[in-house]
């Protein structure tokens, strides 16, 4: 079976205008995603002592979630404020990072990652020491990629995505990346979504689903992309389904909803 795992936030994420909140975080909304797949799903991450830390580990429990690596320390579980737009796309602000601020891979994390099929990594500037401590991971037969995003205010240069690209054998952006790569994933919303290979560009159109809420559109579809990507191989299929996940996901208010 295909072992799948996650590395980055946990985060509340505060509706203030809702006055809701939900259990978030790139890393967490992938889990989710890759979980729904039936492959055997991990999650490296830090949450507080609190109530909401309680939640992401009762939610993990209950989905069969791997949480060994889910730490936990006296603190608060890291939260972040979205507003939606017209578009009904979130913006994010306020971030307090809590417990994160104490994120770190180490010996044990790079033992376990070299057991993995596939490893998942979030990069963003918050977390950036945990982008180049899994950059010099030497992990050889593990399929690594790296969300670097492009719709935040935490979100990379493109010029640091050329330093750290390397390392990847998949790179996920929602911006145009001038580099060359053996494999970069643009995600546009409803413009739909791009491979890019050298030998060949792939597109795959959107589907047209009214919108509650596309927080978490992305990682919905990339981690689906990647799993169905490594058991078919078939990259036009992989896009497909990785769509309909997306579309699935927009939905419904709150990205773990």
């Amino acid at each position: 079976m295909l072992k799948f795992t996650s590395i980055g936030d946990c985060c509340v994420d505060v509706y203030p205008e809702l006055e809701q909140a939900f259990l978030g975080g790139s890393a967490f909304n992938v889990c989710l995603a890759a979980q729904k797949l039936k492959v055997k799903t991990t999650l490296i991450s830090t949450i507080g002592t609190d109530s909401w830390g309680k939640k992401y580990l009762a939610v993990c429990q209950k989905l069969k979630i791997n949480s060994r690596f889910l730490s936990s320390f006296p603190a608060k579980t890291s939260h972040v404020a979205i507003n939606l737009d017209q578009y009904h796309s979130p913006v994010f602000s306020q971030w307090q990072l809590g417990v994160l601020k104490k994120f770190k891979l180490n010996t044990s994390h790079q033992k376990f990652l070299s057991t993995q099929t596939a490893a998942h990594c979030i990069a963003i500037k918050p977390l950036k020491l945990i982008l180049k401590q899994f950059c010099q991971m030497n992990l050889p037969n593990v399929f690594k990629s790296a969300d670097f995003d492009g719709n935040t205010p935490y979100t990379f240069s493109n010029a640091a995505l050329k330093k750290y690209a390397p390392a990847f054998d998949l790179i996920v952006a929602s911006r145009p990346v001038a580099i060359k790569h053996q494999m970069i994933l643009i995600t546009m919303g409803k413009r739909g979504s791009r491979v890019i290979t050298p030998q060949k560009t792939y597109f795959q159109p959107s589907i047209k689903t009214k919108a509650a809420d596309t927080t978490g559109a992305g990682d919905a579809y990339l981690a689906t992309f990647i799993i169905k990507y490594l058991q078919t191989k078939n990259i036009p299929k992989a896009m497909f389904l990785a769509t309909q996940a997306a579309a699935q996901k927009i939905t419904r208010l709150g990205a773990s909803s």
